[in-house]
């Protein structure tokens, strides 16, 4: 609460050169690239860092193996140059990843073709390239995933993309844009855009957890709203039309199915679907839709079927059932208006300034959300002649990495802390993982499990309430942590939440009960499918995935 309070008033009383609006992942790419380049940065976010798109992806950092298939080699090739600046920067959060492409008679897609695709992908790649994919015939199939359905398979590419905590890797943007002095503040949602003799200022920035309004003072507004981008559009230029087209898409976490990940095509309409290793769990997904609001998204009872049923004709003896889906998802991507099918949609962005000097990113796609922050800050740089350092981004580690000399420090601490666990704390947190290792010093309690389901610390659930400005219940367990995605969903161990946030936030009895209800209610909107009496099935078309 007392970090919260001196970002609340640093946003009123400083005077900024950015203010960036949106704290998804290039909104919080561009605040730090601006911060380290030496700019005055603030940006604001209406609900949490990562809560909307940015934490609803497939997971994957790759270069759009599907894109060969429009002609797109710009943008497939953009992509794996940045999957590989991704892998180098971020290591703990993004790694490689063995998929695997099998054909089948009757796909769309030949083999010859498809092995002409892997063959062009490497060629992209060039010195980009994490491994060159593998061609393996059918009978050999069954050695590298022996659930798979062997009946008509023809053969099997194998090539290696990228696998990403989608969530973590947007948050270690926004806390490295606030080591460089960026003031970053989640649950401030921008009501009004001011202006001046015809230019933008600043904003009124509402904060919704105490109704408080106040206004932010900057030279150069930027939109990065993602799929709500052209409602902030509005705010600046009522009369502006509509540059984008979002489309929905779904994910389900299912019990683990595979070793590897898996891309295959839908037997219902010949589109790509991957299946993904996630912890324990498989990650399935995803489908394409037309967006009727971009509130209060949740995956429909049809959009499930369609890839249960999927999984099914690929894994046969698996007969999942909607009963059988561990966590879903869904969210909305910022597609640039098209015209016919989204399948043919660019997944390329836009950068535009309105006459009142409102800067608009729009569309693009999470791989190369470092590129276009770049980009923008660049096209800023040019336009208002702001004297700065040259862009740093793709040369600077997002988690500082740990010496093993370092830990010499802390062996009274690590001795309580099993090996692999504390591999896994300096992966995620890199330097950060002092700071945990300094609340259980204080407190050696805070060395338990948080639940007997996990290996989460109870240090690391004070650490994102002190250290990665969680505010409520969802953000600790959503985004901070996997947990709402597990078999437990963190049901089993909320009480212990709440106390941690009661005595390290501050939190009031009362708001800690309300933010419970809203994470139960989150968790049952998210599963309603599986109950057929819950909802009225409706029309669901499927295309194209990103």
């Amino acid at each position: 609460m007392a970090r919260r309070n001196e970002i609340l008033a640093q946003l009123r009383h400083q005077a900024f050169d950015l203010l960036v609006i949106g704290g998804g992942i290039v909104g919080a790419g561009i605040a730090r690239d601006a911060a380290m380049r030496g700019l005055r940065v603030a940006l604001v976010e209406q609900g949490d860092f990562a809560g909307g798109t940015s934490s609803k992806t497939s997971k994957l950092i790759h270069g759009g193996l599907r894109y060969l298939e429009h002609g797109r080699l710009r943008l497939v090739g953009e992509g794996l140059q940045e999957r590989s600046t991704l892998l180098t920067i971020a290591p703990g959060l993004v790694r490689p990843l063995s998929l695997l492409l099998p054909v089948y008679r009757g796909d769309a897609r030949r083999p010859s073709v498809v092995r002409a695709g892997l063959t062009l992908y490497d060629l992209l790649s060039a010195s980009h390239a994490v491994r060159r994919h593998r061609w393996h015939a059918a009978r050999h199939a069954a050695r590298l995933e022996p659930r798979l359905r062997q009946g008509g398979l023809q053969a099997m590419g194998e090539y290696t993309d990228g696998m990403m905590d989608d969530a973590r890797l947007c948050l270690a943007n926004i806390l490295q844009a606030v080591s460089f002095g960026a003031i970053c503040g989640n649950y401030l949602r921008v009501i009004a855009l001011e202006k001046a003799l015809g230019r933008l200022y600043g904003a009124a920035v509402e904060d919704r957890r105490t109704g408080e309004v106040f206004d932010v003072r900057a030279t150069v507004v930027v939109n990065a709203g993602g799929p709500w981008g052209d409602r902030v559009r509005q705010l600046s230029d009522r009369q502006t039309g509509l540059r984008l087209a979002p489309t929905k898409g779904i994910h389900l976490v299912v019990p683990r199915l595979a070793t590897h990940g898996v891309c295959f095509q839908a037997h219902a309409d010949r589109r790509v679907i991957f299946l993904l290793p996630w912890g324990n769990t498989s990650i399935l997904g995803t489908t394409e839709s037309p967006v009727p609001s971009l509130d209060g998204l949740r995956p429909t009872r049809d959009e499930a079927a369609y890839l249960l049923d999927e999984a099914n004709r690929l894994f046969p003896d698996e007969a999942l059932a909607p009963q059988d889906v561990i966590g879903a998802y869904a969210g909305a991507r910022p597609l640039l208006a098209f015209s016919g099918s989204s399948t043919s949609a660019s997944r390329e962005h836009r950068i535009e300034v309105d006459r009142f000097g409102l800067v608009s990113v729009l569309g693009g796609k999470y791989t190369t959300y470092r590129l276009i922050a770049q980009q923008t800050v660049d096209a800023i740089v040019r336009r208002w002649r702001f004297s700065v350092e040259r862009c740093l981004t793709d040369q600077v580690s997002l988690l500082e990495p740990v010496h093993p000399v370092v830990l010499d420090r802390w062996q009274r601490v690590t001795q309580r802390i099993h090996p692999e666990l504390l591999g896994r704390l300096l992966s995620l947190y890199g330097t950060g993982a002092f700071r945990v290792l300094e609340l259980v010093e204080f407190e050696p309690k805070l060395a338990e499990p948080a639940c007997p389901h996990h290996d989460y610390l109870l240090a690391e659930l004070v650490y994102a309430l002190q250290q990665e400005l969680a505010c409520t219940v969802s953000d600790v367990l959503v985004r901070r942590t996997r947990v709402a995605y597990s078999a437990c969903q963190g049901l089993d161990f909320l009480s212990t939440l709440t106390e941690l946030m009661g005595r390290y936030g501050h939190a009031s009895r009362e708001e800690l009960d309300a933010q419970v209800a809203e994470y139960r209610t989150l968790l049952a909107e998210s599963l309603a499918f599986r109950d057929a009496s819950a909802e009225p099935a409706e029309a669901f078309s499927s295309e194209a995935n990103d």
